[in-house]
Order: structure tokens, then sequence, then C-alpha cells
């Protein structure tokens, strides 16, 4: 008798693999490790280009499309949803690369903003959400109240920076390579990726036609992907859910 073997689709994957996962911090850890200093050493973000915000975009986004069909479903339903992927993800490439010939300098005009904001609220929102009281570091706390040395370290490897297309509103992304290191065991306590995807509630013109606001909506969704890279290394459980984030009138970031 001949079997046909199903792969298992990516969601079911995904789900496998999460629960198996670990919070990035045990028990132990988080009281050990109660007063962190935060090294970022790199410097400004890498600006990542959007690839569908560009002449072939209609075939990049075929491509990405047609990647999507095949990862989220078994081999024999591919052959029908692959080509239906394919030119979904193609008419969006296509809207995408006909959007960005309105604004040509599109990536320039952004990475000039990038520059101009304060991108050092990222490192000091982490070191100060962390380092905030909490029940479980009170006696640690208190024993070393004469010390002056943290007892541990995040390092951020690497932060980049990318644009959605430039169509209706702004869309932007944050991604944050980082670690932390117990300094007195010299232990590494995780190796992490962080990335938040904001929704501005200003429009693609609206937003580049005001760079100071612009500079600080960046500066502002740097503070909030600094508060979930700190949500993720002290919940007890592991955060599955996605950083997703969006503002309103008032400038304030909020999740979505």
């Amino acid at each position: 008798m001949r079997r046909t073997v199903i792969l298992p689709t990516a969601a079911v994957l995904v789900g496998l693999l999460t629960a198996c996962a670990t919070p990035l911090l045990t028990p132990d850890d988080r009281k050990q490790v109660c007063q962190v200093v935060v090294e970022d050493k790199l410097g400004l973000p890498v600006f990542a280009p959007n690839v569908l915000s560009s002449p072939v975009g209609g075939l990049t986004g075929a491509g990405l499309g047609a990647l999507a069909g095949l990862a989220y479903v078994p081999i024999i339903v591919a052959i029908f949803t692959v080509p239906i992927g394919a030119a979904i993800g193609a008419a969006g490439g296509c809207a995408c690369a006909v959007a960005s010939l309105a604004h040509p300098t599109a990536d320039a005009d952004f990475v000039s903003v990038l520059r101009a904001a304060d991108v050092g609220v990222l490192a000091r929102t982490v070191e100060a959400e962390f380092n905030a009281p909490r029940d479980e570091c009170g006696q640690a706390r208190a024993d070393r109240a004469s010390a002056a040395d943290p007892d541990g370290v995040i390092e951020i490897e690497k932060v980049r920076v990318g644009m959605g297309c430039m169509l209706g509103q702004m869309e932007y992304w944050i991604a944050v390579d980082w670690h932390t290191t117990n300094l007195r065991s010299k232990k590494e306590l995780n190796s992490t990726l962080t990335r938040c995807a904001f929704t501005s509630i200003r429009n693609v013109d609206d937003w580049f036609a005001d760079r100071d606001r612009a500079q600080q909506e960046i500066e502002r969704v740097l503070a909030a992907t600094g508060r979930h890279m700190v949500l993720q290394l002290l919940a007890e459980d592991v955060v599955r859910v996605e950083c997703r984030l969006q503002s309103n009138e008032a400038g304030e970031i909020k999740a979505r």
C-alpha cells in the first residue's frame, strides 16, 4: 500500500516550537540579575530598503507571494495555492513599486530623519525599565546597596529599520539583535531578536511633510521597542504576542 506523506504546515511547526520554548530568563536569573547596564556601541541603525519599492517590485512580490503560498500549506495543496499567492504578491508588489515612483527620495528622506533622531533612547529605555524596582529583587538590591557595579549587561548588537510601502498610512519596523550576560557568572542568558512593526496615524505625505514630528515619532517607537524587549526579558512565560505598534493623534505609541 502506498502511503501519502503530508508535510506539516509552517503554522503547526511554529506551534510545536513555541510549545517547547522557554522564557528568556529563569526564575534564578531574574533574582540574580537585578541591575544591568546597556551597551550600545553600534551608533546609527542600519536602514534596510524595501525590496518591493523598486521597479521590479511586482516580480519580487510574485516571488514572495509564491513562497507564502508554499510555506503555509501541504505540498499537494500548494499546487493550487502557489499561483494564487504569486498573483496576489505580484499585484501588491506592483502597487508598492508604483507608489514608490511618487516618492523617489523616500529612502534618503527617511534616513535623514532617522539620523536626526536620538536613537540612544532605545538603550536608555531598556536600562530604566529593567532596573525599575520589582519584588523578586527587593532583598538582592538591599544586599548590594553599596555596590556600584551592575550584575548584568544587555548588549545591543544590531538595530535595523525599514519602511513599508508608500501607500496609505506611514509604516516602518525596527529590529534589534541583542543578548544579556550575567556579569558575575559570565553566563550568557539569552540571544534574541526583537522586531516591532509600526503604523503611524499619519499618511505617507503628511509624515514626510513634518520632519520634526516624524523624528519625535521615531524616538517614541524606539522607546516602545525597548519596553517590549524588557517585557520579553522579564516575562515568566514566553512572550508570544507580536510587537505591533501604532500612534494616535496625541503622538502616543500604543499596542495595535
